[in-house]
């Protein structure tokens, strides 16, 4: 009890944001509902079929219609979310109506009126391909079909292009899940119990009173702690989830490495070769997805036409990428605080009108391009194939291809006497190789670090001694890090199981820290990846390789770097028990010891992609 007592104390109100999705889902929860926080409902379509899949289940369907005679080109939209649930699970179908294009919003299997079951991702490729060839054979379409929208209506995109259905000839896949060991559900093999939980309620509800009313993962409220701590894990979403939703928490949690259940889910390199078609790839410096990195890659070694793979990275968080898609007032909103333009600021960064910009004129454009056929100046387009905000210097910048081939990875070496437990400790992080005397640290599952990012105790999670600190001196110059670091760290444990959690942050001369990306974990029984187990001996060094979430920012000079490590990061990370068992089942947990070592034969350090300053453009 005294240990819930003080989880409370310490994350009284603050919000979960294994995902950022559950972070705004639960902010709308907890607004007062005055006529802004009330989802806004699609208008009326023209026409509503319920359309047969291959199997017989029925999908609901809402199609609109552009006024004039036809037949349209048609930008289908596939979506887990009922609508008028959330405001970003909706679309603006008068936005494409005006541009001449139809648009077909439909609902996945087991949501909203769909028949049969929901199971995740798992139904979307052949239901994206059955959908795609339904509008290509219906009158009022030109068989020229499109796909656009966000989050998981991005990943069934990349579904339905990974069969390749004949008529569907461009998808604009908005911060798509893809990487699916490190994003959601698991993230580093780290299962994220606080996103399973509170989006599988967010799905499952049917009115936004209901969801109010149901679960929301706030460490400040003592049943939500209950479900969020509680063992065996498999068992946690008793009582807060039911139906398909309570079966796919479970199933999860059954497959625990990249099996076959996953492998139907993702991308092999024969489903990207399939991908010949239109793709524009768009993410946020501040998402913590990896997704359209995952899938560029994919794209650009298996695809063919690289010349129609393109990608924009602005600064926008997961949330506000997805809502470039949204309904927006601008009598309220305006277009400088709507995500259909862009954002002018974000934390604690201004990015004044350079960061602006018109998603729709520019996804509309895309469109254009490989649905209409228009070509040539007339037709706006992405100045390059790789178009990225880099915050700092706040300036666009174009590329051909990604990662930049300008980047020199740039080693950051961790040192200490010893030492680097705290703020207060002695790592130093630097350009010269390692030394001095190992760091150790506790992994804590009955006490874990409280993480909530963006909170007030995120801040100063790392004033406790079971978090290592590795600081850098001024920079002298600017450093421009475009990609994703990673870290290479020489670690030990006396426990079978542990986990290790990185980030990495920019401190001002003033004092004030900021974290950079969304850091990066690995839970060490996937060290030799994420199809296998393999448990630790107590005792013995590994070296191991943990990925960081991209960055596209300048660190100033005068401005120093700073990285950060943990065995734990509560609640977005669900604590490891440590003792080796199955994690669904495990019951008993223990404290882990763990051993970072830096010297010149086992040396640990990070990799920051820096690219030259010089070609940016505003």
């Amino acid at each position: 009890m005294s240990t819930l007592r003080r989880m409370l104390w310490l994350a009284a109100g603050l919000l979960t944001v294994g995902a950022v999705e559950t972070a705004t889902h639960v902010a709308a929860a907890e607004a007062p509902q005055t006529e802004e926080f009330k989802p806004r409902v699609m208008p009326a379509p023209n026409l509503t079929p319920m359309v047969p899949m291959r199997d017989g289940v029925r999908l609901a369907t809402y199609v609109y219609l552009p006024p004039g005679r036809g037949p349209f080109p048609t930008i289908l939209i596939r979506t887990v979310y009922r609508n008028g649930i959330v405001n970003w699970g909706n679309s603006r179908p008068a936005t494409y109506q005006a541009a001449g294009y139809a648009m077909v919003w439909q609902t996945t299997r087991g949501i909203d009126k769909s028949e049969g079951h929901y199971h995740f991702l798992a139904d979307d490729r052949n239901d994206g391909y059955d959908t795609v060839e339904w509008i290509a054979a219906q009158p009022w379409s030109d068989g020229n079909v499109g796909m656009d929208h966000a989050s998981y209506l991005g990943s069934t995109q990349l579904e339905a292009a990974a069969t390749k259905p004949p008529h569907l000839k461009a998808i604009v896949p908005h911060v798509p899940a893809v990487d699916l060991f490190r994003e959601i559900p698991y993230n580093g093999g780290i299962f994220i119990r606080a996103h399973a939980l509170d989006w599988g309620h967010l799905i499952s509800v049917k009115t936004v009173a209901e969801m109010n009313a149901g679960f929301h993962a706030s460490l400040g409220d003592p049943e939500s702690l209950k479900h969020l701590t509680s063992r065996p894990l498999i068992d946690a979403a008793d009582g807060v989830l039911a139906g398909d939703q309570l079966a796919e928490y479970k199933s999860y949690l059954q497959h625990p490495t990249r099996d076959a259940f996953w492998l139907q889910r993702e991308y092999t390199a024969r489903d990207y070769a399939k991908m010949d078609l239109g793709v524009l790839l768009v993410g946020g410096n501040f998402d913590p997805s990896v997704g359209i990195l995952t899938a560029w890659r994919g794209l650009e070694a298996n695809a063919p036409h690289r010349q129609d793979h393109f990608m924009l990275i602005g600064p926008w968080t997961h949330v506000e990428t997805y809502s470039a898609t949204e309904i927006i007032d601008f009598r309220k909103d305006g277009p400088r605080e709507s995500t259909t333009h862009g954002v002018t600021h974000h934390g604690p960064y201004e990015f004044g009108d350079a960061a602006l910009t018109d998603m729709w004129a520019l996804r509309i454009a895309f469109y254009d391009r490989y649905l209409k056929g228009k070509k040539g100046p007339s037709v706006p387009a992405l100045p390059n194939r790789v178009r990225v905000f880099v915050t700092g210097s706040n300036v666009w910048r174009e590329f051909d291809t990604y990662p930049i081939p300008q980047r020199h990875d740039t080693k950051l070496f961790l040192s200490s006497a010893g030492q680097a437990n705290s703020l207060s400790g002695d790592g130093v992080m630097s350009f010269k190789e390692s030394s001095g005397a190992a760091d150790h640290v506790v992994s804590d599952p009955f006490n874990p670090v409280i993480d909530a990012w963006g909170g007030p105790k995120g801040a100063k999670a790392d004033e406790g001694k079971d978090v290592l600190v590795y600081t850098s001196a001024r920079l002298q110059t600017d450093m421009t890090v475009i990609g994703e670091p990673e870290a290479h760290l020489q670690v030990a444990a006396d426990t079978p199981d542990a986990d290790v959690i990185v980030n990495i942050y920019e401190l001002y001369p003033d004092g004030k820290s900021v974290r950079l990306g969304v850091g990066g974990a690995l839970r060490l029984r996937y060290r030799q990846g994420f199809d296998r187990e393999v448990l630790l001996t107590p005792g013995q060094n590994y070296s191991v390789r943990i990925p960081l979430t991209y960055i596209g920012h300048t660190i100033k000079a005068g401005h120093r770097l700073r990285v950060e490590m943990s065995g734990t990061s509560f609640p977005g990370f669900d604590p490891n028990p440590n003792t080796g068992e199955p994690i669904a089942t495990a019951v008993r947990m223990q404290r882990a010891n763990l051993t970072i070592s830096h010297d010149s034969k086992r040396p640990s350090f990070v990799v920051l992609p820096v690219v030259p300053a010089s070609g940016a453009r505003r």
